[in-house]
């Protein structure tokens, strides 16, 4: 569903400016050097997923943006205290600037940083003067807000963008709900005799060494698990016949400077871990925490003849238990459809997306991204049209390693 504000005129391309919106006060800035006291500060007590965190996205931007300009909205209340921060980002193409949520397709949720009170005081109309005054303070003129894979509520807090017009997203994403006993956790969602399945897998990896779970202890380690992810990854995404998104240049750099940063205090930005048989990964698995959930953000597994013990839900397993011990409340699995989510998780997280226009560039574009996030959604979750589609692209896979 689409929404269209007017937005007012104003002079673009200041790098922060202040616009009082009912009760709300708007500044945007360019970098994140202006914003990191405001964005650290909300991160203590605002709600946000890992995707939002300041360190995370600083990250991805410096090695994945590419030429996307950032449009990071600090939004005050009137006793000028920061309330909330949108993390957006602004591109343009085919002379269309849409505004959207920081960390493209590596970001499972597109959300704000939001003190609750605050984003429970929020009405339809402030959140529109919040918009119109954002597109005002831009350093480019906005056509559209194009903001995707919003979860419907995070840590029990409803989403104040969900008072908008929207639609729901073509998927959703999975969660697990953990707690101190992981036997408990695991006997509640996995099947007795899958468990058991499961034992005599781990057993007979062990017949080629000690089976144990590993996470990244060192930059050499780092780097090494980071190759072996990409290389099993393209080989995986060349079998199922779809674009590779890791092939991306800066990928790599991305990876292992978060999975880095903080490792020595044991905190990295990214967590890497493995399952490893003897000293060799077969499986991998990376991911972020905040807010006590795990957010599980890519994993891939060996090509060799291990693949037939599932060296990728042992390793899921071990990571759950992991995630217990340590005190976590939530494990997540993302967004997209896959039976290794749907066979380990519990809940589900909805998600919704807008397209809300400022100009009459924005409203056409909005009715056709609108129009085609619904076919996707309605392909994707098709009993019988989805699946076709996964089979003839393993087919494609196949006929192109074939040549």
């Amino acid at each position: 569903m689409s929404l269209t504000l007017d937005a007012p005129a104003a002079a673009h391309g200041l790098p922060a400016r202040s616009i009082g919106a009912s009760g709300c006060h708007v500044r945007v800035a360019t970098t994140f050097g202006d914003v990191e006291a405001v964005w650290r500060v909300l991160e203590a007590d605002a709600v946000f997923s890992a995707y939002q965190a300041f360190d995370w996205l600083q990250i991805f931007h410096r090695h994945l943006a590419g030429d996307e300009t950032p449009c990071l909205a600090v939004i005050s209340d009137d006793a000028g205290r920061a309330q909330a921060l949108l993390p957006l980002v602004l591109s343009t193409s085919r002379g269309l600037t849409s505004a959207r949520f920081m960390g493209g397709s590596h970001a499972n949720f597109g959300l704000g940083l939001w003190r609750p009170a605050f984003a429970e005081a929020m009405t339809p109309d402030r959140l529109t003067m919040v918009l119109r005054d954002i597109a005002a303070a831009a350093p480019h003129p906005v056509d559209l807000f194009r903001l995707t894979g919003q979860p419907e509520s995070w840590a029990g807090l409803a989403n104040p963008f969900a008072r908008l017009p929207h639609q729901p997203s073509p998927s959703f994403g999975y969660h697990l709900a953990l707690g101190p006993d992981a036997d408990a956790v695991i006997e509640r969602v996995v099947s007795k005799d899958s468990r058991k399945k499961l034992r005599k897998k781990e057993r007979a990896l062990a017949e080629h060494g000690a089976v144990s779970f590993r996470l990244a202890r060192d930059v050499a380690e780092v780097e090494r698990f980071t190759d072996l992810f990409l290389a099993w990854k393209a080989a995986r995404f060349a079998e199922l016949g779809i674009a590779n998104v890791f092939a991306e240049p800066g990928t790599r750099a991305f990876i292992i400077e978060a999975a880095t940063r903080g490792l020595s205090e044991g905190r990295p930005v990214i967590e890497l871990s493995a399952l490893m048989v003897g000293d060799e990964p077969v499986a991998l698995f990376g991911g972020t925490v905040a807010g006590g959930r795990f957010s599980g953000m890519f994993n891939a597994m060996t090509t060799g003849p291990m693949t037939r013990e599932s060296p990728g839900e042992l390793l899921l397993h071990h990571l759950i238990r992991h995630c217990c011990a340590r005190g976590l409340s939530v494990f997540d699995l993302g967004a997209g459809e896959a039976q290794y989510k749907s066979n380990l998780c519990d809940g589900v997280d909805p998600l919704f997306d807008q397209f809300i226009a400022m100009s009459w560039k924005g409203r056409l574009a909005a009715s056709v991204e609108a129009f085609a996030m619904r076919a996707k959604r309605a392909v994707k979750q098709s009993d019988w049209l989805w699946p076709l589609i996964v089979k003839l692209r393993r087919a494609r896979g196949k006929a192109a390693a074939g040549r």
